[in-house]
């Protein structure tokens, strides 16, 4: 029996793997962050190999600080403060796409335990869940932002907690919708008959069947939680400094676009390529979890 179990699993990994294959932009996206993760790895562990001193320090050369094209010694050339291009992106995008993980990992394990709490149970608590949730939603982001950040101090500690707080509302709606739907399926009355106890059909039963669709989720938000993070270091919510981040650097090159366009640029492609990839990977995720999608 449990050697037939295996092979069915096998075979639906299979085929899910076959499906996702076939989606050649959802591959190309999938890449495409791998290379991002794989940056953000390097960066990590062994910086020397881009001949990096310190990851979370911007290398300034203070000896010519006006932006220079890209060349054969700065392949995309420099920004304000003799900074070289291509090493800081390679420093930020490590910060960038560690803090947005973060930020939408939190965010999403709040969210799926609130969510499957309030639609398990419903009534009088399922609307008093929801009510909050509804004020979060009503809360602008920037605006949260710089109240956490007026009391707590402007740090990424705070842009962290503020983008929290923001996001943990949307995978609450998210896992609510789908605990409704499943909580009403055969193996789950079949688990309350048999005298399981609610938290262990929500975590045990329901918690599973709500992750493929969760983390498809996920992976839409890095994007969006990417671009997020950048604006608010673009509009200076971190005072100053040289700490290597996307939108701190194209804040770099601002005063310069007319005269030098890939001090802006670049950083800001950066920004788009991860967010259109981890579209594109998300794209393929939810035609392998939804079998409507396929064509």
């Amino acid at each position: 029996m449990e050697t037939i179990i295996e092979e069915k699993e096998i075979g639906r990994f299979k085929l899910a793997f076959s499906i996702f294959l076939s989606n050649k932009s959802a591959v190309a996206g999938f890449i495409i962050f791998l290379a991002y993760v794989l940056d953000a790895i390097i960066v990590q562990f062994t910086p020397w190999i881009f001949g990096i001193n310190d990851p979370n320090t911007l290398q300034f050369d203070f000896v010519n600080t006006i932006p220079q094209p890209p060349s054969s010694q700065h392949i995309l050339g420099t920004t304000y403060g003799g900074v070289d291009l291509f090493i800081a992106i390679i420093q930020a995008i490590r910060i960038d796409l560690g803090y947005s993980a973060l930020i939408v990992l939190i965010g999403a394990t709040i969210g799926l335990f609130i969510g499957i709490i309030a639609g398990y149970f419903g009534g009088w608590f399922d609307e008093f869940l929801m009510r909050i949730t509804d004020i979060f939603f009503g809360i602008p982001y920037l605006v949260l932002a710089l109240a956490v950040g007026f009391a707590l101090g402007r740090n990424i500690t705070s842009m962290v907690i503020a983008l929290v707080i923001i996001w943990w509302p949307l995978y609450a709606r998210y896992a609510r919708s789908l605990t409704l739907s499943i909580k009403e399926t055969t193996f789950v009355e079949a688990a309350r008959a048999a005298g399981v106890s609610p938290f262990g059909i929500m975590f045990k039963h329901i918690m599973p069947n709500t992750l493929p669709p969760i983390l498809v989720q996920m992976s839409l938000d890095l994007g969006v939680i990417m671009a997020i993070f950048a604006t608010l270091t673009f509009i200076g919510f971190l005072p100053g400094g040289n700490l290597p981040e996307l939108g701190y650097l194209t804040s770099l090159g601002l005063n310069y676009i007319r005269v030098a366009p890939w001090a802006v640029i670049f950083p800001g492609m950066a920004i788009t390529i991860f967010a259109l990839a981890v579209n594109l990977m998300g794209d393929g995720l939810r035609d392998v979890i939804d079998p409507r999608r396929r064509s």
